[in-house]
């Protein structure tokens, strides 16, 4: 019983430590990409280069991945 309730506080202790680790990060900008026709707004999350071709951190619907600026139609990112 000792045993289970060690656990338990020690479960409940690090999933108290753990919660002001996770921040939640901020669009740097916006963007347009053209999807099933239809043009949809798209959060930016970062901007980077990789061999002379930008890329951004696109979220939903992209799932937080590096994507190539050309996949945009338009962009407020610098």
């Amino acid at each position: 019983m000792k045993k289970l309730l060690f656990v338990i506080f020690v479960s409940c202790f690090l999933s108290a430590c753990t919660g002001s680790l996770i921040e939640k990060q901020q669009p740097v900008c916006q963007a347009t990409a053209m999807l099933g026709g239809q043009p949809q707004s798209v959060q930016i999350y970062g901007v980077r280069t990789v061999a002379n071709q930008v890329e951004f951190r696109a979220g939903y619907p992209f799932n937080w991945r590096w994507v190539n600026k050309n996949n945009f139609t338009s962009s407020t990112c610098k």
